[in-house]
């Protein structure tokens, strides 16, 4: 018995991998721009770039509780948006 995601696949030429493939493309490439935002958003912030932020606050004199915070969460948006892009680049050379 034909369920209905079964017909849709057919009717859009596509195996159920694929569905699934392009469906983990479009979400892994969802996440990576979502990371991308915040980075960009502390380089709008700071104006310059993570490895300029990291290099400015471990030659700062005295910690600024903000900028820690701030690197925290950057780092992990670099992290995150580096992550969600080798697994983009996986699924890719998977076709």
């Amino acid at each position: 018995m034909e369920t209905v995601i079964t017909n849709i696949l057919r009717d859009l030429g596509l195996t159920e991998k694929q569905a699934v493939r392009d469906y983990a493309l479009l979400n892994s490439s969802q996440k990576a721009i979502e990371f991308e935002q915040d980075c960009k958003a502390f380089e709008n912030k700071y104006k310059m770039s993570f490895y300029e932020f990291e290099d400015h606050l471990r030659s700062a004199d005295k910690e600024i509780f903000e900028k820690e915070d701030d690197y925290l969460k950057w780092k992990f948006a670099v992290e995150g948006a580096l992550f969600w892009r080798e697994k983009i680049e996986q699924l890719k050379r998977e076709q």
